[in-house]
């Protein structure tokens, strides 16, 4: 079975030097970037599993670096910072992060919150061809291609996994708790800003506005609600 790569992304020699030693124990393969320019090389040039990504970085921080990565692919991205905080957490999904962890971590956290992000990667490439088209969009989730009025709309690994689970249940309320679970996985049932900041993104890829929602309809008190369209 081929071993997943870890791109670290740290311009801390002893961090990185730790982080490398650990996720090879662990059995997967760490590659190593000290800033931005390096980060792009590699990302394009080894197409990583996963990217560790530090905020603090040299040349362009871990923000900019998120936003850039995220228009030349979809890999899972988990930035780690010591800046704590929702609003923090918030704005780095902004940027495109699919996790967050704080620094300092444990090695088990961060080792399970890696397995967890990978897990369920493999899970959405593994859910069978299907599709959704109407007059306006389609989403091939197969693929990971959604065209909006014919023009191409790139979203993370997250967006996919909760754009996924509404379709699933296409004319049903789906709960917060539940979009959260699928999306993050467990103990983030009630991190409710995460599935807001995620919402936001759909509906604007998707061509619609808060106050005139065609596809994803908020539940109040309950959760939100894709309608499917002839």
């Amino acid at each position: 079975m081929k071993k997943e790569t870890i791109l670290v992304v740290d311009d801390d020699p002893a961090i990185s030097h730790v982080l490398t030693v650990l996720l090879e124990e662990e059995g997967f393969v760490p590659i190593h970037a000290r800033d931005g320019v390096e980060c792009l090389r590699l990302a394009y040039n080894c197409q990583p599993d996963l990217i560790l990504l530090d905020i603090l970085l040299p040349i362009k921080d871990g923000r900019e670096l998120c936003r850039e990565l995220r228009l030349m692919s979809a890999v899972p991205i988990m930035m780690m910072t010591a800046l704590g905080g929702d609003k923090e957490k918030v704005a780095r999904l902004n940027d495109g992060a699919d996790d967050y962890i704080t620094k300092p971590f444990s090695n088990s956290e961060l080792i399970a919150r890696i397995r967890a992000i990978l897990r369920r990667a493999h899970q959405a490439a593994g859910l069978g061809a299907r599709v959704y088209q109407d007059e306006r969009i389609l989403i091939d989730f197969e693929g990971h291609k959604l065209l909006v009025r014919n023009k191409s709309v790139e979203l993370t690994p997250t967006e996919w996994r909760v754009l996924e689970y509404l379709v699933r249940h296409a004319g049903r309320a789906v709960s917060r708790q539940a979009l959260l679970k699928h999306g993050w996985g467990d103990g983030v049932e009630n991190t409710f800003s995460y599935l807001k900041v995620v919402i936001s993104h759909l509906r604007k890829k998707l061509g619609e506005t808060p106050h005139r929602p065609r596809y994803i309809f908020t539940e109040r008190e309950q959760g939100y609600r894709f309608e499917k369209h002839a």
